[in-house]
């Protein structure tokens, strides 16, 4: 199919029915997010006084607490409908982000913050986390077409990618202008935003019959192993790409503006590159593509490990985001294909794989916490995520999961 043809298709698909308003949505809110994502660590990494290993504790709490209370999402879930899931998510979001703002007015108040405001942030991150994401990868199996669910995940890896490409720019430019608490303000009321086409979506309601042994029992079956393996790799590894390249890219003195710059860069190049990804995906080469996609990905973690300077950051994250995005869509294909054969355990397969991802991620940053109180070497983390971009290929290796 000629390039120019796809923008149709891709439009007509993205506008009918009731997945219109679900991308509507997310693309909103994944506007909303992306131009704090990048910076929030930093911003946490100026309150603990350039404490790595506190910053990097706080993110692994708040995964690690997700992963254990999790399964009570499902249930949640299956009471309310994913879209009202979805919807309540983004008033605990917004209740975190609230808590940042105030950190900075608090700042000559230690006692408070620590006692409050810090506590308050985590609980309401991982309340939204827990509405947010169980619902927002089991509505996302039960629209997406079966036998195109490459093509499908490449769709959404646009739809998503899209907002990102200017929102980094944006945050970093308000930032550099006017400072946190005006960028936290303009988050807050784009995130706002995107709960409104939620509200005309159409409900769906799964039935959630795990208790929380029978969802944390499936982890340790002889027949999940690689499975099991699989998710907490790529738990590990995306955690890595989300909080701790930011920091390694500002303690290069990398500016704001920069730094948006060069994630906004990255991220266009992988839409363009999502939607080819995706229908090969859909052919009988998915597994091989996840196998070399995994091996680029790795190295290109190895190429990050020597990044210098702004310009060796900026080749190296475009490298790796256009590697990672080979080894990315076949691995969600994958990932979807799997929750999809479960039929109405697909909810589930969906919790169990959040139980493994976010504890994994959560014990992990507490090891490097541990690891910063030695040496505050940032770019050691970067060879560990290059031996979790192997275990991606896991997943094309694994059966079907029982559970």
């Amino acid at each position: 199919m000629p390039f120019f043809s796809y923008p149709y298709y891709f439009f007509q698909y993205i506008f009918k029915r009731e997945i219109s308003r679900f991308f509507l949505s997310i693309s909103i809110r994944r506007l909303a997010v992306g131009m704090v994502l990048i910076f929030e660590p930093i911003y946490l990494y100026f309150y603990f006084d350039k404490s790595l290993s506190l910053t990097i504790l706080f993110f692994g709490l708040i995964h690690g607490l997700y992963g254990l209370i999790v399964v009570f999402g499902g249930k949640i879930m299956a009471k309310i409908g994913l879209k009202h899931a979805m919807l309540f998510s983004h008033f605990f979001f917004f209740g975190y982000y609230l808590c940042l703002f105030f950190l900075s007015s608090q700042a000559n108040n230690i006692a408070v913050e620590l006692s409050l405001l810090l506590p308050l942030a985590m609980i309401l991150r991982v309340i939204g986390m827990m509405f947010f994401w169980p619902a927002y990868h089991t509505d996302f199996v039960r629209f997406s077409e079966k036998n195109h669910r490459g093509l499908e995940v490449g769709k959404l890896n646009v739809a998503v990618l899209i907002p990102v490409i200017i929102s980094p720019l944006i945050g970093g430019w308000v930032l550099a202008a006017f400072g946190y608490p005006i960028l936290f303000t303009i988050v807050l009321v784009t995130l706002f935003a995107s709960t409104i086409p939620l509200f005309l979506s159409k409900e769906v309601h799964e039935v959630y019959t795990d208790s929380y042994q029978e969802a944390w029992a499936r982890i340790f079956k002889k027949e999940n192993k690689n499975i099991s393996l699989a998710f907490a790799a790529n738990g590990m590894e995306v955690g890595i790409s989300i909080y701790l390249w930011p920091l390694f890219m500002f303690i290069l003195a990398i500016e704001y503006t920069i730094m948006g710059g060069i994630i906004s860069f990255a991220t266009a190049m992988v839409a363009i590159f999502s939607l080819y990804i995706g229908k090969i995906s859909d052919t009988s080469y998915r597994f091989q593509l996840l196998k070399i996609g995994s091996f680029l990905t790795s190295l290109a973690w190895i190429i990050k490990y020597f990044v210098i300077s702004p310009f060796t950051a900026f080749l190296a994250h475009t490298l790796y985001r256009i590697f990672k995005a080979s080894a990315f869509i076949p691995f969600q294909s994958i990932l979807y294909d799997k929750a999809f054969l479960k039929g109405a355990e697909a909810d589930e397969f969906i919790i169990y794989r959040e139980i493994i991802l976010n504890v994994s991620r959560g014990i992990l940053f507490v090891i490097l916490a541990g690891v910063f109180l030695v040496t505050p070497k940032i770019n050691i983390a970067f060879i560990l995520a290059a031996l979790f971009s192997l275990g991606f290929m896991l997943l094309g290796k694994s059966s079907k999961p029982k559970l």
